[in-house]
């Protein structure tokens, strides 16, 4: 019989990776692993972390592209503190309908 070990991440760390991104005026939403990025009332990425992977995937949505990236070297330098081991992937969201 194999073992397996779930890999996970402290409770109190991921709470510590929400508090860091409010304190450069984002506000966070987080489940488990999720995050929800909002600035300025709007929401401008999501953030998942895969912890058996070291991974970080943040998801930035089209429609707020511009917003988010001018905020988004400040959310890796707080991501990189918290958690340092992280590769970090960003990837874009188009949207599948246009409003005009």
């Amino acid at each position: 019989m194999v073992k397996t070990y779930t890999r996970w991440i402290n409770p109190k760390k991921l709470d510590e990776l929400l508090y860091a991104l409010r304190e450069i005026g984002i506000d966070v939403w987080r489940h488990s692993y999720s995050y929800r990025l909002i600035y300025k009332n709007t929401i401008i990425a999501s953030l998942h972390i895969y912890p058996g992977y070291n991974d970080i995937t943040i998801r930035i949505l089209g429609v707020n592209r511009k917003t988010a990236m001018s905020i988004m070297e400040c959310v890796l330098t707080k991501i990189r503190e918290v958690l340092p081991h992280y590769k970090i992937h960003i990837k874009t969201i188009e949207p599948k309908i246009k409003i005009k």
